[in-house]
């Protein structure tokens, strides 16, 4: 069995705030007039197990927030993630590009997560966080997961000496 080795932190990726290996992703766009209560309703259908088991399929994303705001006018999106800015973003367009695509279907300029521009896009309406903390910044997902396997099976087995 290899070991799993934590990835080292990369260089600069432009914007985008580093701790430890830990990288932050923030976007604010417009929406579309109208693109909010679509948004939100394509929201609800990707909710739920379903949902959850295919963010967890990046094996990568630590954490994912979106939010509307500014009177239903601009959406946040902001993650946290391990690894390099150009790999995480080929996750999302293998992985689930569906869940992207269906995301920002109404901002415009948005090209499609296969568009050959799609990075270009991102980098323009990326912003940097103006702190960024992460509680576990050498620990990766799959580390982390790890962990809460092994402290699982170790209680158990203390349960069961008693």
């Amino acid at each position: 069995m290899t070991q799993q080795q934590t990835p080292a932190t990369t260089a600069p990726m432009g914007l985008g705030k580093t701790d430890g290996q830990a990288h932050e992703l923030t976007v604010m766009v417009p929406l579309k007039p109208g693109g909010a209560e679509r948004t939100r309703e394509r929201l609800k259908e990707h909710a739920g197990p379903e949902g959850r088991a295919r963010r967890d399929a990046m094996g990568n994303l630590h954490d994912l927030r979106i939010v509307i705001f500014d009177n239903d006018t601009r959406l946040l999106f902001a993650t946290v993630f391990d690894g390099d800015w150009d790999s995480y973003i080929d996750d999302f367009a293998t992985k689930m590009p569906d869940l992207l695509d269906m995301l920002f279907a109404d901002v415009d300029g948005y090209p499609g997560i296969h568009d050959p521009g799609v990075k270009d896009y991102i980098k323009k309406v990326q912003v940097e966080a103006d702190e960024f903390y992460s509680a576990y910044p050498d620990a990766t997902v799959t580390e982390i997961k790890k962990g809460q396997r092994v402290l699982k099976a170790w209680e158990e087995l203390l349960d069961t000496a008693n």
